[in-house]
């Protein structure tokens, strides 16, 4: 477990070092290391997706939240 927790801190304590550099470096003109807008579409779209996913999952049995496709009709109603 301590391995784990070096591990991880070394990640986020890269990603704030990297952070820290592009928006308060030296150079004002500097090119930047991180696209930062970039990366913050992506991990919109990977969240929205895994939101996705999870509302799946976890949904009862038989109720997606997906409507049908606009081509699929709805099926005609029983006359007696």
């Amino acid at each position: 477990m301590p391995y784990l927790t070096g591990v991880l801190t070394g990640i986020v304590l890269t990603i704030l070092a990297v952070f820290l550099i592009d928006h308060f470096g030296s150079e004002p003109n500097s090119r930047m290391i991180v696209n930062w807008t970039a990366l913050a579409e992506r991990v919109g779209a990977v969240k929205e997706e895994v939101r996705k996913d999870v509302h799946e999952a976890t949904a009862p049995d038989g109720a997606t939240g997906t409507t049908p496709p606009a081509s699929v009709s709805p099926a005609p109603a029983e006359t007696r």
